[in-house]
């Protein structure tokens, strides 16, 4: 039986932890994105919940795109104010519930662009953590062909920092045993994403 990915939480922790810490300069923003990489990487090597260690793989280092803060933008969020529940198509043909929560508005590269914000049906850790799957230009090329994910914390403002450096790769990257949400539709983007981690292998 395949197992079902929601979220890595423990990516979520670290990129909050990220949030409250970074300074506002490059330096201090390129160290603070390299050790939540960091920690990525000995989560994934050493943690008994690491898809490696849950199935007696040998862990293959990460490949990761150069660290650039051109891929941190702010986005405008306009929350959905009667969340409907939504079946989103997972990597092995079956669908799980989740809620759309919002849609993120930003302008990137000359473009205009939105992605859709979405929550687990019945997910409790983390409350005030979303997150958003996403494709591009590199899906299937130097990135993962199912799409890749970000953790977002979302308040009470309608602002947010949306960080691409920080997008990561769902378990189906290293072991096709793991059932993982896909990107919708309205979350495909058209440009390259040459930001956050690479393919498996890659």
């Amino acid at each position: 039986m395949k197992k079902l990915l929601f979220i890595l939480i423990p990516v979520a922790a670290v990129a909050i932890i990220f949030y409250s810490l970074s300074g506002n300069s490059d330096e201090a923003y390129i160290s603070k994105v390299a050790d939540t990489r960091a920690e990525r990487v000995r989560f994934l090597k050493s943690s008994e919940q690491s898809p490696f260690t849950q199935f007696d793989l040998k862990y293959e280092p990460l490949s990761f795109f150069t660290i650039d803060p051109s891929y941190k933008v702010r986005a405008n969020l306009e929350r959905i104010q009667s969340p409907s529940r939504v079946m989103i198509q997972s990597s092995d043909g079956t669908s799980a519930p989740y809620s759309k929560f919002a849609y993120a508005s930003f302008k990137f590269q000359g473009q205009s662009l939105k992605l859709l914000i979405l929550k687990p049906a019945g997910f409790g850790a983390l409350p005030n953590t979303y997150f958003t799957a996403f494709a591009d230009d590199t899906s299937g090329e130097s990135t993962y062909g199912g799409g890749r994910y970000l953790d977002l914390q979302i308040g009470k403002s309608d602002n947010i920092e949306i960080d691409f450096n920080l997008a990561y790769n769902p378990y189906c990257a290293y072991v096709s045993e793991y059932s993982c949400p896909l990107p919708p539709a309205e979350n495909v983007l058209p440009l390259r994403i040459e930001a956050g981690e690479k393919d498996y292998n890659h």
